[in-house]
């Protein structure tokens, strides 16, 4: 297990990174965060520019529309940053997009394993020559990349400003699915596609440390959209989009410095969704 003087230690020499707590276990690490922000504020205490609440097990916690989130005892990382960056509201989505590529990145640089992005949030492995995935049948990702892990970016507005950001990052380390019939056949875990167990504390120092060794990138939408388009396996594909009651098909073309993915449909028009889900056809 993970404690709090462990997590400290692999994140001292990161002096963005104020606060830091972590939880044998806790309903929601995201809602600790909004906890810790909105207790500051009644203080009027100085706020630091990021703190960290990690946990060892959620039970209550969720990815986007309220979807409950599986996070195991000990076996996966639930890590939420509470942030206040000096950013336009409508840059918020770029909190996702800095969080979804130090997750890729922070995994590849402690396991050497090589993940993408689904637009808009999700961590996934995708059958290639880079990896070979112990003990699941290949036909597993025929139709969808497996799931590895989300992102859940909760921001708090203050008239025309974003007042902070609550980042949720959601990694499957350790995780056995092999038992578990409604999730072995769309999620994964960074075990599971190495074959052996791996470091969560070093899996928590990566990703935080990419976070914050591009945080200014949050300024510079073109250099993040660049380098969070390049992990995408959305991007010049036939999809489809689910949007509430709407259903959207057809090629998507892009994406623009704050997230919003360009769909262009079979009628010539050019979609700018800032949500969805969405399903891959021709991967």
């Amino acid at each position: 297990m993970l404690t709090t003087d462990l997590v400290r230690a692999a994140l001292r020499d990161m002096p963005l990174i104020s606060i830091v707590e972590h939880h044998a276990s806790i309903g929601s690490t995201n809602d600790r965060a909004r906890e810790l922000a909105n207790a500051g504020m009644r203080a009027q205490t100085a706020a630091p520019e990021i703190a960290l609440i990690s946990a060892d097990e959620q039970l209550s916690g969720r990815g986007r529309q309220n979807r409950a989130w599986f996070t195991p005892p000990g076996t996966a990382l639930a890590i939420s940053l509470l942030t206040r960056p000096v950013i336009a509201p409508q840059h918020a989505m770029r909190l996702t997009m800095l969080a979804g590529l130090a997750t890729v990145e922070g995994i590849e640089q402690a396991t050497g394993l090589r993940l993408d992005l689904k637009w808009p949030n999700d961590v996934v492995a995708i059958h290639n020559s880079q990896f070979t995935v112990h003990n699941a049948q290949p036909s597993a990702f025929s139709l969808q990349p497996l799931k590895v892990g989300g992102i859940l970016t909760e921001a708090s507005f203050q008239g025309d400003g974003l007042e902070y950001a609550v980042v949720g990052m959601g990694i499957n380390v350790n995780v056995d699915f092999s038992s578990n019939a409604d999730l072995r056949d769309i999620a994964t875990s960074l075990n599971t596609l190495r074959g052996n167990p791996i470091d969560r504390a070093v899996v928590l120092k990566e990703i935080v440390a990419a976070f914050v060794e591009r945080y200014a990138w949050l300024n510079d939408g073109d250099r993040l959209r660049e380098a969070w388009a390049a992990r995408l396996i959305n991007l010049g594909r036939d999809i489809r989009v689910q949007l509430d009651d709407t259903i959207l098909t057809g090629r998507s073309e892009n994406v623009d410095t704050d997230g919003a993915l360009l769909l262009r449909t079979p009628d010539g028009q050019l979609h700018r969704l800032l949500s969805g889900d969405v399903t891959l056809h021709n991967l």
